[in-house]
């Protein structure tokens, strides 16, 4: 097998196009194409099917691209124990995080990091709870940060945060003039909310099932400053965590509302897969951000 043959052939499977691998690799589209032929050549069967400029793998290709995922992953783990001997100057931590703590939560913290450890580079992406969770899983990235998530068998998770969920109205609504309201008071609202897949949408889902509660989603969206816009001009309500409502939104392009009886309290996890090797640095951010959420509970 040639080794380099075949990190060609996975970054064109990961990135599910020949022209990213190339700008991945600093190498020209005909030279990734050639080192996949010439892989499939020494195997003697077809890793990829190419049509309309879209790839797809064939079955021996995703068995091939599973293999290579596993191998260059224990080169990772190699990595990291070689940055271990060096101590936490250089390295790289690759974090995948939830829209609400990618946004509200995780800024202070890597902030805080960076300071410390200024020559580590951070990776973060901002996804929904389901794509965290297979990053983490799939052994893509070092550590996930999600909400509302259930026990599963290969990951590690550890309660960081729980913030409360509130309902948010037009101005000109009928709550607006509210404090609290009780979930029952919203059957027949028409509703915004995040995408499915988001954890927030889950738990709510969920709670109005439990309590009953019949609404209709008008519109889903994938953040919550669009969703905010939405409500403030009139399309729906909706129910957001606290923390995204700034004190200038407090004041007037909205309302919020407190539920009331049945309060929903969204918590927040660290994850990491139970087989990842925890290098240094991991081991590091994980303690800061343990540190970082015990100091915050106890301002709470």
């Amino acid at each position: 097998m040639d080794l380099n043959q075949l990190w060609v052939f996975y970054n064109v499977a990961k990135h599910k196009s020949f022209s990213m691998a190339a700008q991945k690799l600093f190498v020209t589209q005909p030279l990734i194409s050639m080192k996949v032929k010439q892989l499939e050549n020494a195997y003697k069967i077809k890793l990829i099917e190419r049509s309309h400029r879209k790839i797809q793998l064939t079955n021996a290709g995703e068995i091939l691209f599973t293999y290579a995922d596993n191998i260059f992953n224990i080169v990772k783990e190699a990595d990291n124990h070689m940055e271990d001997m060096k101590g936490i100057k250089f390295g790289t931590l690759k974090i995948s995080a939830g829209l609400t703590l990618g946004t509200y939560y995780l800024p202070p913290l890597l902030a805080a990091f960076k300071k410390k450890y200024p020559d580590i580079e951070i990776h973060m992406k901002v996804k929904n709870k389901e794509e965290v969770i297979d990053d983490i899983l799939s052994l893509r990235d070092d550590l996930g940060f999600a909400g509302y998530m259930e026990p599963h068998e290969r990951l590690i998770m550890t309660p960081l945060w729980e913030e409360e969920l509130v309902l948010i109205v037009p101005s000109f609504h009928e709550f607006a003039k509210l404090k609290t309201i009780p979930l029952s008071k919203l059957n027949g609202q028409p509703f915004i909310l995040r995408e499915k897949g988001s954890g927030t949408r889950q738990l709510i889902e969920e709670k109005f099932n439990k309590e009953h509660v019949l609404t209709k989603v008008v519109m889903e969206l994938e953040s919550h400053e669009a969703i905010k816009r939405a409500v403030e001009v009139g399309l729906g309500i909706s129910i957001i965590p606290a923390c995204a409502i700034t004190n200038e939104e407090k004041r007037g392009s909205f309302q919020f509302v407190r539920l009331t009886k049945e309060k929903i309290f969204l918590k927040y996890y660290m994850i990491y897969h139970k087989d990842k090797y925890l290098s240094t640095i991991i081991q590091t951010f994980i303690k800061m951000a343990l540190e970082l959420s015990h100091h915050q509970s106890e301002k709470k």
